[in-house]
């Protein structure tokens, strides 16, 4: 009998699903419509509701407006003391520094007080100060046991007093130490000069040349050298070369003119003369040279 009961109850309960699944499926399309948002006044209530958030929205915006124009001025105002403040600290701390060195100022470093020796000593050594230029290149090696500035500046002021051997000591540490230029070169062939070393004196004028072969003093000092030694022909084109690099020169020309006469050139040391007779005011000079060209013209 139970058993019975379970199958009619069980029966009954598929015929009520069945009968809900068929008005489901019969009623489907118009369930999937079904949007309370498409309802008129559901539209309208929130198209009200949209309208009063807004002017709420507008205002809250004036309201609140005058504040915060005062929180962006409080802001700027704050960013301005800031500012200000902080370039406050930092005069501060540099005053605070300065006064942690009252002297740092008036004390000057080791290598500002060298450049003022250098420029002292240079002074002096123009004055023909010797001694007192020496001390002062003292002074500047005593600090500096390597400078250069130093031991040329000393090397020149022994060279002009003629103490060829401390001079010669000088130099041949900067050509040692290899910071010789043509100045130091010179130096030593004028030093080798005075030893009557020639062959010496002529290598250290070839490598002066040769270390500054635009300066036309270098050149005019070689032809010099070799002028001296009544070899005019080895002169002339150190000479000329001098002339190139400065045509206003009158020493230069006369130095050349007086190769040319040496090796009666006659058409080259006439047109050279013309050329002095434009640089040169020594009329007793120019005479003389023109005498001298006038030996060497050929005979027509």
């Amino acid at each position: 009998m139970l058993v019975v009961l379970t199958w009619v109850a069980f029966v009954l309960a598929a015929l009520c699903l069945g009968v809900a699944v068929f008005i489901l499926a019969k009623h489907a399309a118009e369930i999937r419509l079904l949007n309370p948002d498409s309802i008129r006044e559901e539209q309208e209530r929130k198209k009200r509701d949209e309208l009063v958030r807004q002017r709420f929205d507008r205002l809250q915006t004036i309201k609140t407006a005058p504040l915060k124009a005062i929180y962006q001025r409080a802001i700027f105002s704050g960013k301005t003391a800031f500012h200000a403040g902080y370039l406050k600290l930092v005069h501060l701390s540099r005053f605070y520094e300065q006064a942690k060195r009252p002297f740092a100022r008036v004390a000057p470093s080791a290598a500002e007080r060298i450049k003022s020796l250098l420029d002292e000593a240079r002074s002096l050594a123009r004055d023909l100060k010797w001694a007192d230029a020496e001390k002062r290149y003292l002074e500047v090696l005593l600090m500096d046991n390597r400078n250069v500035d130093a031991y040329k500046g000393m090397g020149y002021i022994y060279l002009k007093q003629k103490m060829y051997p401390q001079a010669k000591e000088t130099y041949e540490y900067l050509v040692k130490t290899k910071q010789a230029d043509d100045v130091c070169y010179a130096a030593m062939a004028d030093i080798c000069e005075n030893e009557g070393d020639d062959a010496a004196a002529e290598a250290w004028r070839l490598r002066a040349v040769e270390e500054r072969p635009r300066l036309a003093n270098r050149h005019a000092e070689l032809a010099k050298f070799y002028a001296d030694r009544n070899q005019c022909t080895k002169a002339w084109p150190s000479a000329k070369r001098a002339t190139d690099l400065d045509p206003k020169s009158a020493k230069y020309q006369e130095l050349a003119l007086e190769c040319l006469i040496e090796n009666g050139d006659w058409p080259e040391a006439k047109r050279r003369y013309d050329k002095l007779r434009l640089l040169s005011e020594d009329q007793q000079r120019l005479l003389r040279f023109r005498e001298r060209i006038e030996k060497i013209k050929p005979v027509v």
